[in-house]
Order: C-alpha cells, then structure tokens, then sequence
C-alpha cells in the first residue's frame, strides 16, 4: 500500500460465503454507515448514499419480477409510505 490512506469505498467485498438472495444492498448499506462515520465531507456521504440507494433500488426490482399482484400491492403500499415518511 502506498502512503495514500484515504479509502473512498469504490469497491464491494467479495459476496464469497453470502447468499446470493440477499442480494447486495446490505453491504453497500454497511459501507454508506462506515463513511458516513469516517467523513465529514458531505460530497463523499453523499455518494455512498446514491451507491447505496441503487443497490437498495436494484435488490428490489429484482425482487418482484416474480412476485405476484398481491406482493407487489403490499410492496407499493410500503413504498408509499416509506416516502411520505422522507418528507
């Protein structure tokens, strides 16, 4: 390693001994809650977010392409209420 010890968490662990069906956001969760803690700079908090957010993003829709109409009525109920929580 070289003198540069700024890590900006580019890349994912190895999903080697992980459930394929866990998919990835709970990593990517734990990376954006490791920087959040390690960086004041807003910039780099805020893109572990957006990284973070795609995984989420990602995990979901590959989730329901087989999910019946009944889980994804329950699935866009929760959305639902999970954004009016944000405003």
């Amino acid at each position: 390693m070289g003198g540069n010890n700024v890590s900006y968490y580019t890349e994912m662990p190895n999903m080697m001994g992980r459930d394929p069906r866990e998919g990835r956001s709970p990593m990517r969760r734990r990376m954006y809650m490791e920087g959040k803690e390690m960086h004041n700079d807003p910039s780099s908090q805020l893109h572990e977010l957006e990284a973070y957010l795609q995984e989420l993003s990602t995990d979901i829709t590959e989730m329901v392409k087989d999910a019946s109409p009944e889980e994804r009525a329950t699935l866009r109920q929760k959305m639902t209420t999970l954004a009016s929580k944000i405003n």
